[in-house]
């Protein structure tokens, strides 16, 4: 049976507002830059040059646009600040879990949940690993040392060098995190920062102790007009702090799974020769049925 969609853009809106910064518009000196933890903050990564690649490139091209919850990830080596190497493997092959932050020095959510994961990392540092990638180009490894000593943090950060995890998350709000298992696969994502460092410990605890097993699946079917299945849209899966972006498939589907919640749905964008003026905000309100809207063929 299809759920009835109601708008709730004031909501989300805001939500994401206190939690998250949005990477649309570049800080314009450096006083803007340095911010309290308490801020909220909307800048962008600027563009550079790329740097030659860590890992098999194919590996990642294949899924830019298109990671999410269930994605399994190529192998991937960064230097930390601190002058060590963290590889995924073998972080994986020492802990049960690893979570990947996507972050910046200048955004004032992520440095203010950087107190709750270090309270939490301390807890859990001997089975859930930590690597706090900065998406930024001007956070080189000194400014990430300079950093973590600061902020007293023991866990490692590094950079994203190429965006890979980035744009393959169709990452456009930070922070956002990623908790990866044992099989290098995405098994939570989240946007939005943790408000404390208990929200670090259920998750890790949920997942420790397999508690994705009870997940339940919530799916979107993005038809045209003639009721032909559009793929290449990305729709998020949204609960009241935390987004996961899905990409609809060749069947037109955009299936998330993920903890019963009455998430937020929302169409981010739809692929060239095609139109979406639908509700921008929906809510999904039970899992294991499907929700379809259209989007229009141009031409």
């Amino acid at each position: 049976m299809k759920q009835h969609i109601t708008v709730l853009c004031l909501l989300l809106a805001a939500a994401m507002l206190l939690s998250a910064c949005a990477l649309i518009a570049g800080p314009t000196s450096k006083e803007s830059t340095q911010t309290k933890p308490t801020d909220t903050q909307t800048a962008s990564v600027a563009d550079s040059a790329e740097t030659p690649p860590q890992t098999d490139p194919a590996d990642w091209s294949e899924l830019i646009g298109r990671g999410g919850v269930g994605t399994v990830l190529p192998d991937f080596i960064v230097t930390a600040a601190d002058g060590s190497t963290f590889t995924l493997s073998e972080a994986l092959a020492d802990h049960k879990l690893v979570l990947i932050n996507l972050w910046a020095t200048w955004c004032g959510p992520c440095v203010g949940e950087f107190s709750f994961l270090e309270e939490a990392y301390q807890t859990y540092g001997d089975r859930v690993a930590v690597i706090a990638l900065s998406v930024e180009q001007t956070d080189t490894l000194d400014v990430l040392r300079d950093f973590a000593q600061s902020k007293g943090l023991s866990f490692s950060l590094a950079r994203d060098e190429e965006r890979r995890l980035m744009r393959t998350f169709h990452v456009t709000n930070i922070p956002t995190s990623l908790l990866v298992n044992q099989n290098r696969e995405v098994v939570w994502l989240g946007t939005g920062a943790m408000a404390s460092a208990q929200g670090f410990q259920d998750l890790f605890d949920d997942y420790l102790q397999g508690g994705d097993i009870q997940n339940t699946a919530y799916a979107v079917r993005i038809v045209d007009q003639n009721g032909d299945p559009v793929p290449g849209v990305i729709v998020n899966f949204c609960t009241d702090t935390a987004c996961t972006p899905v990409t609809s498939d060749q069947n037109g589907q955009a299936v998330y799974t993920g903890q019963p919640y009455a998430y937020h749905v929302q169409v981010l964008s739809v692929p060239e020769g095609y139109d979406y003026t639908g509700e921008a905000e929906m809510v999904l309100l039970a899992g294991g049925d499907e929700v379809t809207v259209t989007a229009t063929k141009l031409g």
